[in-house]
């Protein structure tokens, strides 16, 4: 009996190490369908404008999921890839990361993204604190490619939201919590970057 007990509190050891792996890398897969769905979504929208109606292999299921789909952040730097969506509802947050005032332009206005952060590391916006001045963000739209290069990495509190205020110049200001891990945090990290002609 104790064997078996000790057998089947092993397993519920090794399930609790390695279920946040486990849940990651799921999430990592889901990210990275729905990035291929947009693009794929983008590319029959254009045929469609050049030839009339094209058969898609988006599933409708996909398709419910994109519903509000603005575009896809790609950060090399720090392996990020991800679906940009309208607003920053929860389930947004869940889904990927929110463009805060969805009534903004990309490559016109200061848009603003916002991501979770948590322990899990490469989860959404985890390791943007790792970006510095001269990186490079791209955003694909089903209109354009646009590039970034990052300006400038700091920390504000969560009520000084004039860092999404309009300047002269298209820029990305991305926001995520912080510290990481901490419930309810005070602050805000803010990565600004400017848009390259």
């Amino acid at each position: 009996m104790r064997r078996l007990i000790g057998a089947t509190l092993l397993l519920i050891g090794i399930a609790l190490v390695f279920y946040p792996h486990f849940k990651g890398r799921q999430e990592l897969d889901k990210q990275a369908e729905l990035v291929a769905s947009f693009e794929q979504l983008g590319n029959t929208e254009r045929l469609e404008e050049l030839s009339g109606p094209v058969q898609t292999s988006v599933d409708s299921n996909r398709m419910e999921e994109l519903q509000g789909a603005r575009g896809v952040l790609q950060i090399a730097g720090i392996d990020l890839e991800i679906v940009i969506f309208e607003g920053s509802s929860l389930k947004t947050l869940s889904e990927g990361i929110g463009m805060i005032e969805p009534e903004k332009e990309i490559g016109v206005h200061n848009v603003g993204l916002a991501g979770h952060r948590a322990l899990t590391y490469g989860k959404q916006f985890n390791r943007l604190g790792e970006l510095v001045p001269g990186d490079v963000i791209e955003v694909k739209t089903y209109e354009k490619n646009l590039t970034f290069i990052v300006t400038d990495s700091f920390v504000v509190p969560k009520s000084k939201v004039d860092v999404l205020d309009d300047n002269d110049k298209p820029m990305l200001t991305l926001v995520t919590c912080t510290p990481a891990g901490k419930k309810n945090p005070p602050d805000r990290l803010i990565i600004t970057a400017e848009l390259q002609e």
